[in-house]
């Protein structure tokens, strides 16, 4: 085996191109980037999707910082 394990399954920088493969059925959020600022849709399993509109970087990093500490999984698609 190699010192960091990349035999055992998918090398840490392959990511599959659907969200779905990547959170499964966990609770999760996804930010997208937008004109008026960032929209943040929240996944929770047995809830009702949800969305939050951020004016500001400083919002959104907030609220994705509290969803992370809740143990949801970020997905940023601003990114991309």
């Amino acid at each position: 085996m190699s010192p960091r394990g990349f035999s055992r399954g998918r090398k840490p920088f392959e990511q599959p191109a659907d969200t779905k493969d990547i959170v499964g059925g966990k609770s999760h959020f996804i930010v997208t980037r937008t004109a008026a600022g960032w929209i943040i849709t929240i996944n929770r399993r047995g809830q009702l999707t949800s969305t939050k509109l951020c004016a500001t970087e400083g919002e959104m990093r907030r609220l994705t910082r509290q969803l992370s500490d809740d143990g949801l999984i970020g997905r940023n698609e601003a990114s991309r």
